[in-house]
């Protein structure tokens, strides 16, 4: 059942036609970067920049970070011109763009329909400007009165991925809290939103045509339309990038920590970050792996579950950091693990004392779910999730 909605913005519900909109960008870069520091062609250090995303290994960076570490090797400007050149531009040249763009109809309609039917909607726009330049294009698309209700906004500053890695839309949903059959991508792009969506199980609404909108408008407006979506047939092809976007979203989350967070407990009866992170370092190798391993290595294995740890749980480090380096570290190897299988390792199966019969796209896929529980439970912890 449908329990999110990702919205893409540009060409969904921005009119924003995309060579148009990217050479009066360029345009506008360069005209900036021209006046205020004297420096001609500053788009193509840009466009360099952005195709630095999405590299492997992933560095764990927001993108905003990779963009500007690009940038300042390119430009010859002080890290703090550089910072304010930026920051002058999405408050100048950058809002002339308004010109290129228009709103599309019924886009505050919809928005509004999926908010009344207690939906998480969410704004999935590919992460390259920062949040105050994506909140200013929300606002072109005549939905600035919805900034607060919206589950989540990718922007550069808060993302690892971008589009079309299918990772970006498994650390989207990470991070609004949902599983990919609980969610709904609409977008105007079979490359960059359809089909990496599509990739890790999330279902998907393709904008394809003028009115289109509008028949999703009328289709959420039908009793009982969430529960039509039913869930996608597992493919192994959507684990690693599951994994992927769930440690980024890991990633984000925990970069908004303060030191003194680290050991706060909500409730006698909750886990602090540490003791989530503690949790998830120290099941990777010894639970998770071992049963993907006996998978791959044994025939049949009878794979018992753990107890549950119970309300609290030891701290297994004084330094969150650490701990968070450590696990993904392991997760790492898992990664690897689950890389050199073959298409017949993914369907070798498995006694489990809960889930009776299993394979291993089934557990591999339990320990991205996993991770989900505990990004929810530290975002919660943290007081960073939609309500």
């Amino acid at each position: 059942m449908i329990k999110a909605v990702l919205l893409d913005l540009d060409n969904t519900l921005l009119h924003n036609p995309d060579e148009e909109w990217v050479a009066a960008f360029r345009q506008q870069w360069d005209l900036h970067f021209a006046q205020t520091c004297g420096i001609n062609h500053a788009s193509s250090a840009l466009g360099n920049a952005i195709g630095r995303l999405n590299r492997e290994p992933a560095t764990g960076r927001a993108n905003a970070d990779i963009i500007f570490e690009a940038l300042s090797l390119a430009l010859p400007l002080t890290d703090a011109a550089l910072s304010a050149a930026i920051a002058s531009f999405y408050q100048g040249n950058y809002r002339r763009l308004r010109e290129n763009t228009a709103p599309i109809a019924h886009a505050a309609n919809l928005v509004n329909a999926l908010l009344e039917q207690d939906l998480l909607v969410a704004i999935a726009t590919n992460p390259f400007f920062p949040e105050a330049a994506t909140r200013e294009r929300i606002g072109w698309a005549g939905l600035s009165g919805f900034i607060s209700d919206f589950a989540y906004i990718t922007h550069s500053e808060n993302m690892r991925y971008a589009k079309p890695s299918p990772a970006y839309y498994a650390e989207t949903i990470a991070r609004v809290g949902v599983e990919p059959d609980e969610a709904l991508l609409v977008g105007d792009s079979m490359r960059n939103d359809i089909e990496p969506a599509r990739a890790i199980g999330i279902h998907t609404w393709h904008v394809n045509a003028k009115g289109a909108l509008l028949s999703l408008l009328e289709r959420v407006r039908e009793s009982g339309w969430r529960q039509n979506y039913l869930a996608r047939q597992l493919q192994p092809g959507m684990i690693l990038p599951q994994l992927r976007g769930n440690n980024a979203a890991l990633q984000g989350l925990l970069a908004e920590a303060q030191p003194h967070h680290w050991r706060q407990r909500p409730d006698p009866q909750e886990w602090s970050i540490l003791q989530i992170l503690c949790h998830l370092w120290q099941t990777e190798e010894p639970v998770h792996r071992a049963r993907l391993q006996a998978i791959r290595d044994r025939d049949n294995p009878f794979i018992a579950a753990l107890p549950p740890p119970g309300p609290d749980i030891p701290h297994c480090h004084d330094d969150g950091r650490e701990v968070l380096n450590c696990f993904l570290g392991e997760r790492e190897e898992t990664i690897r693990l689950l890389a050199g299988l073959t298409p017949a390792q993914w369907g070798r199966t498995a006694r489990h004392s809960i889930f009776g019969l299993t394979t291993m796209l089934e557990m591999a896929h339990f320990t991205a779910q996993h991770d989900r529980l505990h990004i929810t439970q530290l975002c919660q912890t943290l007081g960073k999730c939609a309500e």
